[in-house]
């Protein structure tokens, strides 16, 4: 008869209790990440498409619609910035599944649009510090400023892409072999059982083993008690009849 595994136990101080509401509401957020990883791609198409016309029509765009800019400047904002959390949540998800390629990927990711981020807060922060434009809050910085929109326009056409790419699927259902999963546990049922035998033979090979060694220890002494000592009386009447 197999007896039931010990289940493992913890002390208050070790056990960790779930936070009221946390959980959903870091459920809720993890949906508002993948929402925004999802209009990610259209934002980013449509602020690329804006910026194509009013390119092809040498600037006529913004000229006649100038709050098509603040669209454009919007779409750039959610397109690049809004995936820097949803980037980093996707590693630690990687990282707990110890999917190794994906955790890699992720982080550069990660780091590219955080760099970016970077940037676009300090030069931020300088502006309004300094009284600077943008222009002049990125030379103070040190950075050339075209070098600094090829850097930001290949990460916006680069997440383009990988929106696509990369698109939220619903999870395919588990499907479950009911007799596959029987049979594993029968196999393990048995496999069990036989380590256990194997552990009760060993054990009782171990007992005989210390019991034939005391039986020896015992007999061993036992014959040395019972055979006669030579008492001094005959000594000496061996010595008289030499």
């Amino acid at each position: 008869m197999t007896q039931p595994a010990p289940q493992a136990t913890a002390s208050a101080d070790e056990q960790e209790h779930e936070l009221p509401m946390l959980a959903g509401i870091a459920g809720f957020f993890h949906w508002l990440e993948e929402f925004l990883v999802i209009l990610s791609g259209p934002f980013l198409t449509f602020g690329l498409g804006i910026g194509l016309v009013d390119l092809l029509s040498d600037g006529a765009l913004f000229v006649n619609a100038p709050a098509l800019l603040y669209v454009w400047a919007i779409a750039q904002t959610v397109g690049v910035d809004g995936q820097l959390v949803g980037t980093w949540a996707r590693v630690g998800r990687a990282f707990r599944k110890q999917s190794w390629g994906a955790v890699i990927g992720f982080v550069i990711l990660g780091v590219v649009l955080a760099y970016v981020g970077f940037v676009a807060a300090l030069v931020f922060a300088y502006q309004q510090a300094y009284h600077l434009t943008t222009a002049g809050a990125l030379a103070k910085l040190g950075f050339d400023t075209v070098t600094w929109l090829w850097q930001r326009t290949a990460v916006s056409v680069g997440l383009v892409c990988l929106s696509g790419l990369l698109r939220y699927q619903k999870p395919r259902p588990v499907v479950v072999d009911v007799e596959a999963e029987i049979q594993r546990i029968e196999n393990a049922r048995r496999i069990q059982a036989a380590k256990t035998a194997a552990q009760g033979d060993r054990l009782r090979g171990l007992v005989g083993v210390v019991k034939g060694t005391a039986q020896a220890a015992q007999g061993t002494g036992s014959g040395a008690s019972a055979s006669p000592l030579p008492s001094h009386n005959g000594q000496a009447n061996q010595g008289k009849r030499s």
